[in-house]
């Protein structure tokens, strides 16, 4: 069965925290790296995630920590969440769209003038 590895880095603007670690991480870059091995599939081509590690820094040691790539995913959103609370919605995000369409909605329809 062929296995493929890709990494790429991601970056924390603010300390966080994932499950399964036992202490607050600095913020920062880190380099995560993802194993994958083919599907057994005559129709398709596919891969199925294997494991998902994480480079952290110890001291002057860098461990490969495993990790939750969903627990990962919400770190990476809590913060980015926080960069620029007090600006609107941009205008393609869904909760933009729906309030343009509930404000047009609420406008009364135009008649005709005679």
């Amino acid at each position: 069965m062929a296995t493929r590895s890709s990494s790429k880095t991601v970056t924390f603007a603010r300390p966080f925290v994932l499950d399964g670690f036992p202490e607050l991480l600095p913020a920062g870059d880190y380099v995560v790296d993802t194993e994958e091995e083919e599907l057994d599939s005559m129709l398709f081509q596919g891969w199925r995630r294997v494991a998902t590690t994480m480079r952290v820094r110890v001291g002057t040691e860098v461990e490969m920590r495993s990790v939750d790539p969903e627990a990962l995913h919400e770190a990476l959103m809590r913060d980015g969440a926080q960069d620029r609370p007090g600006l609107p919605p941009s205008q393609s995000s869904a909760k933009a769209r729906f309030e343009r369409a509930r404000r047009f909605a609420t406008y009364p329809a135009r008649r005709k003038r005679t």
